[in-house]
């Protein structure tokens, strides 16, 4: 049923993914991660297809990117329409209509603190990272001297220089370049299932990450009015998918008021519908000064937004930042056809529907399997984490149930230490939702048969 190659899982017969993968070795960087050999050939909705033609339900999304799925015909068709008009014009340089469409469409559904629709203004790069990246420059342009960032452990914002100063997810990211950007201080991530007290009270594991940022930041390292920005993710996304405690984020916002911080949300991989809200933070009824958006935003057009207030946005003057590619129409066309989509089609309905269905069925293998430690999420962003009888992660476990359910049909990626994510496309259905959860539980089961007394042990 299966064999490997080159360190990598493939299914027996895959001779043509085989000979891609080794041709992908001797041409491409070996910085990716790739996780087994699956070598795609097309997709539609939820579903995609090797290169030998075996089917997959998809439970990854391009990294939760994939909110409209695969070749989603609006997607399609605004891809066609855009490209034979024009493809590229630099934007920085000459208005653009599909870049002022996608713009006035954020204006609606961005819940930016202090603004009205009308005051919401954006920039555009290519990717998460470089909205990261504005959004640090941003915030450190405003006047005053602020220049200091706070940032969390576990958190991850992206691989560039700047984006990289506030990434503390894996010591890899970062391992290598001694000359990242300072002025970033890390504090710890309040994760709700890593609390082993009192909830905000705790400081056994510094649960109250706001009373820490006020007691070892403020008033010992750096005062308040040096502070620019406090960066965070809603749900913590390579960190393992993990929620934060329920206070922090209202908490964080009030900290942020008190000393004239702004708050930056990172929502790139959270945002865009994921959580069954268009952005994570409306989960807490939080608005913060800045969202940086990417990912499900284009639909697997390289797009990241920057979205603030004007007052912010007006810090900026013309030549202060700017990008060729950043607001490309033919992205920007398709991120407004995936707002529509979304809004249309009920997809933030469905996520909250179906990732209330996927809970359920989680929590079922929670009870049923000693190897399932943590059954999180909000939406279709659900966390799934593996673990010993002594709370240790268990890694490979986690990495062989990813394995098998490759080689049974089902693409997943893992996340955290030991957590596998199940952030599918949110025009899955049911039926689908159920089958991949079928596959999912059979190589739980299959493995903790074969490994868990070992493990145990």
């Amino acid at each position: 049923m299966a064999n490997v190659f080159k360190g990598f899982t493939f299914r027996d017969g895959s001779d043509k993914s085989q000979h891609i993968a080794e041709r992908d070795m001797r041409a491409l960087s070996p910085s990716y991660t790739r996780s087994y050999g699956f070598v795609m050939d097309r997709g539609q909705g939820s579903e995609v297809w090797d290169v030998e033609g075996n089917r997959y339900i998809d439970f990854a999304a391009g990294i939760a990117v994939l909110s409209t799925g695969h070749c989603h015909p609006k997607i399609v068709e605004a891809i066609n329409a855009q490209a034979q008009k024009y493809i590229h014009i630099g934007a920085t340089d000459f208005f653009c209509p599909s870049q002022l469409a996608l713009g006035e469409r954020l204006q609606q559904i961005s819940p930016i603190n202090g603004a009205q629709p009308a005051d919401v203004m954006t920039y555009f790069g290519n990717s998460g990272a470089e909205a990261v990246e504005a959004a640090l420059k941003l915030a450190r342009y405003q006047p005053g001297n602020r220049h200091h960032v706070i940032a969390f452990y576990g958190a991850f914002h992206g691989r560039t220089m700047g984006a990289l100063s506030v990434t503390a997810s894996k010591y890899i990211q970062r391992k290598g370049y001694p000359h990242i950007p300072g002025g970033v201080d890390h504090v710890p991530y309040p994760a709700k299932s890593a609390c082993r007290g009192g909830g905000a009270a705790c400081s056994q594991c510094w649960c109250d990450a706001v009373g820490f940022i006020e007691e070892f930041i403020i008033k010992r390292k750096v005062p308040a009015d040096e502070i620019a920005a406090i960066i965070v993710e809603p749900i913590q996304g390579e960190g393992g998918y993990l929620l934060p405690q329920d206070d922090f984020l209202p908490r964080l916002r009030q900290l942020c008021d008190q000393h004239g911080i702004l708050l930056i949300s990172d929502e790139i991989q959270a945002g865009m519908g994921r959580t069954g809200k268009w952005f994570a933070m409306e989960n807490w009824d939080v608005k913060p000064d800045i969202i940086v958006s990417a990912k499900g935003l284009g639909s697997g057009m390289p797009i990241g937004a920057t979205i603030t207030r004007r007052e912010i946005m007006e810090a900026w003057v013309p030549g202060a930042h700017a990008s060729t590619f950043g607001g490309n129409p033919l992205a920007c066309a398709v991120a407004v056809a995936t707002i529509d989509v979304l809004e249309n089609e009920g997809l933030l309905e469905s996520a909250t529907r179906l990732g209330e269905y996927t809970m359920n069925r989680l929590n079922e293998f929670k009870q049923d399997h000693p190897s399932v430690a943590r059954v999180e999420g909000k939406g279709l962003m659900i966390g799934v984490e593996f673990t010993d009888p002594h709370g240790q992660p268990i890694p490979q476990f986690r990495d062989e149930v990813a394995n098998r359910a490759f080689l049974k049909g089902l693409i997943s990626l893992g996340a955290g230490a030991s957590t596998m994510r199940i952030a599918p496309p949110l025009v899955i259905t049911e039926s689908l939702m159920r089958e991949g959860l079928d596959i999912l539980e059979s190589c739980i089961a299959e493995l903790e048969e074969e490994m868990w007394d070992d493990i145990a042990g």
